[in-house]
């Protein structure tokens, strides 16, 4: 389980604190989780999937005895290359019943203090842009900070 959190390292008789967030990419989007936010990485289980959802909804999967959605979100996108079927992981994010999944081709990487900046987030597909809260950077890369109930709140409605 992953949660935003704060790492140590002893160098003496004082203490580096850093800030530790989770990242992911969809497509070439450098997603960020939001802070305080409960996420997990799991290996990519078998998917039920129902029949007239669109391809972009995988379906569900059951995780600790409880029902979880699962999105593509390269799919619903329209990101896809020659590895698209290879999402070996899935990105559970939130405490149920509000759990969603979503799928990956890469664990997520750990973005250790990001900065925020003062940016609006610009260029994005439409869907992502508007769940944008903020921008982050950690010197190497820009990140996109997503209010995840916003978002999947979207993609529902276009059931």
């Amino acid at each position: 389980m992953m949660d935003t959190q704060q790492a140590s390292t002893d160098q003496g008789s004082s203490s580096e604190f850093h800030q530790i967030r989770h990242g992911f990419e969809v497509g070439s989007c450098p997603l960020l989780i939001s802070e305080n936010t409960r996420a997990e990485v799991v290996k990519a289980p078998a998917i039920c999937a129902i029949p007239s959802t669109p391809d972009w909804f995988s379906g569900f999967i059951n995780h600790r005895g409880e029902t979880v959605p699962v999105y593509n979100l390269n799919k619903y996108l329209q990101i896809l290359d020659e590895t698209d079927d290879a999402q070996d992981w899935v990105l559970l994010i939130d405490y149920h019943p509000n759990t969603v999944g979503i799928l990956l081709k890469s664990p997520p990487q750990s973005v250790v203090d990001p900065e925020r900046l003062d940016e609006v987030a610009i260029g994005l597909p439409e869907i992502i842009e508007s769940t944008v809260r903020h921008v982050y950077s950690d010197k190497k890369n820009k990140w996109f900070e997503v209010d995840h109930r916003l978002l999947f709140l979207a993609l529902k409605k276009q059931f």
